[in-house]
């Protein structure tokens, strides 16, 4: 009964929210005296779980929204938790509930709604446990670590009656908004491609000696939960989870999904997979304890007459002056390219505009975003329509870099020239090769001794979300559900 009362109580005084800021000192208050004028005032009560770079972003951007109050974080590493924790009480002047065990924030009574910023590899299980324990949910991208768990997360939202959002913010930029509705009128035709670019600078995470020891303050038995527990090759435990497939997806999983989702924005949310997916790159010059690409190209193919490129460059420039070698067009941002008819638009996140036939910008979007505060007000409204960045979309777009990376992984090792073949005349995936090949002579890259990976071309049903053609699909099939580590297993059936 608690639940459904304070559900109805969000309802009820969403309409006449009280801005609340944690960066106001609220003086010495405590945090069952913080919960309980919460409840009063109809804010919602709010957990991060998750407190490195991206959580602590989530503190900050959360603490600006108005209707909501921050009462808890959670992270396997105490330092972390205790660090952000105590930051937050100076400011807000009020104790922070502290956790290390996600499982005993979920019982907790005092809390309404949950933020996911952890490795990707946990957030499926966490996000579907948080929903069965009655919690709004808002997740980070990519939402899944694999398809599977991604189609059970949707399976648990039908089950349970809470708000699941998703961390694509670009569906809450303006911009982006505006433009769309354009693209989407027809004013300037059909469209007739769509280019996703994951442009990223980044530099190698380096190679440990020895696989390292966590830190003391981290539990890693929690901090691994659903992934294999294997030797860990780099210097640093957090972050760079990023850059091995037992934790991340590589940038084609971490800042590709954001493009990705403009990308399924543009074709109007086809809510379906790509019909088929073949995938190219491979980790060039950095010889480090990562396992994902630095340089990767995808294709695919919806089925309905519109290619899909997508490639992820994150081989860092070795001056500024070449800084725009290989890139395409001198592109420098994560953005989409949409070629329409009479006009293409190029943008993102940061703004963009749209150009006609002639060259001539006919249309310029501005950035900025209200994306968090369109979550508090979902929830405290009751309003899961009112979500921009749905799960349901947001699994699509997480999928895509499944499926190209699934691509890759079931692919082989080829010479360049070898490559070259395979490509043949395809004119959106050698033209993205001779790119690639032009930044990696810039690295001197020797690729006879670090070669190309030669995804394999998989055909992919939507309904079954299974590969039903190509060569390796049964191994490809494979990757699309990982074997969890007991006791941290998603489950079968959701309930």
């Amino acid at each position: 009964m608690q639940n459904i009362t304070r559900r109805n109580l969000l309802k009820a005084s969403g309409s006449t929210a009280v801005a609340v800021s944690l960066s106001v000192g609220l003086g010495c208050t405590t945090a069952a005296s913080a919960e309980e004028q919460a409840a009063e005032d109809g804010d919602v009560r709010l957990a991060v779980i998750g407190i490195g770079g991206r959580g602590r972003q989530h503190v900050k951007v959360f603490s600006k929204c108005s209707g909501v109050k921050l009462v808890a974080l959670c992270d396997a590493d105490q330092d972390r938790v205790d660090k952000a924790a105590a930051e937050l009480e100076e400011s807000a002047g009020k104790k922070i509930a502290r956790f290390t065990d996600y499982r005993k924030l979920l019982q907790s009574t005092d809390i309404d709604a949950v933020t996911i910023a952890t490795p990707n590899h946990w957030h499926s299980l966490m996000a579907i446990q948080a929903m069965q324990a009655g919690k709004h949910v808002y997740v980070e991208k990519p939402v899944c670590h694999t398809v599977w768990e991604g189609r059970q997360m949707l399976n648990a939202e039908k089950q349970h009656d809470v708000i699941c959002a998703a961390g694509f913010q670009n569906r809450s930029v303006k911009g982006v908004i505006e433009a769309m509705a354009i693209i989407h009128s027809g004013d300037f035709g059909a469209i007739k491609q769509v280019r996703g670019l994951c442009y990223r600078n980044r530099k190698s995470i380096g190679r440990s000696k020895q696989p390292i020891t966590p830190p003391a303050s981290v539990n890693y038995d929690l901090w691994l939960g659903p992934a294999a527990d294997l030797p860990i090759n780099r210097p640093k435990l957090h972050y760079d989870w990023h850059w091995d497939f037992n934790t991340g997806n590589g940038d084609m999983g971490n800042q590709g999904p954001h493009e990705m989702d403009l990308v399924q924005y543009a074709l109007g949310d086809l809510k379906r997979h790509p019909k088929t997916v073949q995938s190219f790159g491979g980790r060039f010059a950095w010889n480090d304890g990562g396992n994902t690409p630095n340089m990767q190209c995808a294709l695919f193919d919806y089925g309905n007459g519109i290619p899909v490129i997508f490639e992820v460059r994150n081989l860092y420039q070795k001056n500024e002056d070449e800084k725009l070698v290989g890139a395409y067009e001198s592109q420098s941002q994560p953005s989409i390219i949409v070629t329409m008819e009479r006009g293409e638009y190029r943008g993102g996140r940061n703004g963009g505009t749209i150009t006609d036939n002639d060259g001539k910008v006919v249309h310029r979007f501005k950035g900025g975003d209200d994306h968090y505060q369109n979550f508090i007000d979902a929830v405290r409204n009751n309003d899961p329509s009112s979500i921009r960045s749905t799960l349901e979309n947001a699994f699509y777009s997480s999928c895509m870099s499944h499926l190209a990376n699934i691509s890759l992984l079931a692919g082989a090792e080829v010479s360049e020239e070898r490559l070259a073949a395979e490509l043949g005349d395809e004119p959106l995936t050698t033209e993205c090769f001779h790119r690639f090949r032009e930044q990696l002579d810039l690295w001197n890259v020797d690729r006879t001794e670090t070669p190309w990976v030669m995804g394999s071309k998989l055909t992919f049903d939507s309904a079954t979300e299974q590969f039903t053609d190509g060569e390796n699909r049964a191994q490809a099939n494979e990757l699309l559900r990982r074997k969890d580590r007991a006791p941290y297993v998603v489950p079968e059936l959701v309930n």
